[in-house]
């Protein structure tokens, strides 16, 4: 996994989003990817949702003029989980000769414009007035799909840690109301100052955040899988963490972990 404490450090030195939009668009070209999109879907159903892009007009122009965002089908998906997941990952309902439904036009247009492939990572949480938010942001690879899968393998993990960092980092930037800004909330929804696990806790993040997954752990730090099941989750709990990677994320942003 490349270096996602140099990452998150471009991210922290941010004060718009117009910087905030440049440095993710340098993060993921150096990745292979061709552009992103950062989508509010917390009101569902409106024609124009606020949207963060480094897309070309074109591609903007028929996504807005054909209402795409209504049929999009990996929006739903994103509502309904925090995982990520890519676009051949999402069931789309093949051209049998009928009516082409609002699903198969969206990904054919995406085609049409040179996507071949993308990242989708769902972003839920709440603001300090305690109002729930989900976004999404789409990574969109444009290269052979073969490279993509291998891209996949070794940088999702990566990807998702350095996209925390940067939505709530979108989140605080547009939000001047706040008066001491924190860059996570902890379990009740009020801004996190810090985070204490014990050692064992942050052995296992240490791990996670360097593509380790629990039986791999288990193995280095000897342990059993169920131990660190349980450690995990135990340090999800304290963090105030939706997932494992969440968790990773905090744990990074207060120096409880290295990666």
């Amino acid at each position: 996994m490349r270096n996602v404490e140099q990452a998150v450090a471009s991210i922290e030195h941010c004060e718009s989003i117009e910087s905030l939009k440049a440095t993710l668009q340098k993060i993921i070209e150096d990745r292979g990817f061709m552009s992103f999109a950062f989508l509010d879907m917390s009101v569902p159903g409106i024609d124009d949702p606020l949207v963060i892009d480094t897309h070309r007009e074109a591609w903007l122009r028929e996504y807005r003029s054909n209402g795409f965002v209504h049929v999009d089908p990996m929006l739903p998906i994103a509502r309904r989980t925090n995982t990520p997941f890519d676009w051949d990952s999402v069931a789309v309902p093949k051209y049998s000769g009928r009516r082409k439904s609002g699903a198969v036009k969206t990904m054919e247009a995406a085609k049409d414009h040179g996507f071949t492939n993308g990242l989708v990572i769902p972003f839920h949480y709440i603001d300090h007035l305690g109002r729930q938010y989900s976004s999404v942001c789409t990574f969109f690879w444009s290269d052979r799909p073969r490279r993509f899968v291998s891209v996949l393998k070794q940088e999702r993990f990566a990807l998702h840690i350095i996209l925390l960092y940067w939505a709530q980092k979108a989140v605080d930037l547009s939000t001047k109301t706040r008066h001491k800004p924190s860059r996570f909330l902890d379990a009740t929804g009020l801004p996190m100052l810090r985070g204490t696990i014990t050692d064992r806790e942050r052995d296992v993040l240490s791990w996670a955040g360097r593509g380790k997954n629990q039986e791999d752990t288990a193995a280095i730090l000897h342990l059993s899988t169920n131990t660190v099941e349980t450690h995990v989750r135990n340090a999800i709990e304290k963090l105030g963490a939706n997932n494992k990677t969440h968790a990773v994320a905090k744990a990074i942003y207060f120096g409880l972990i290295d990666v």
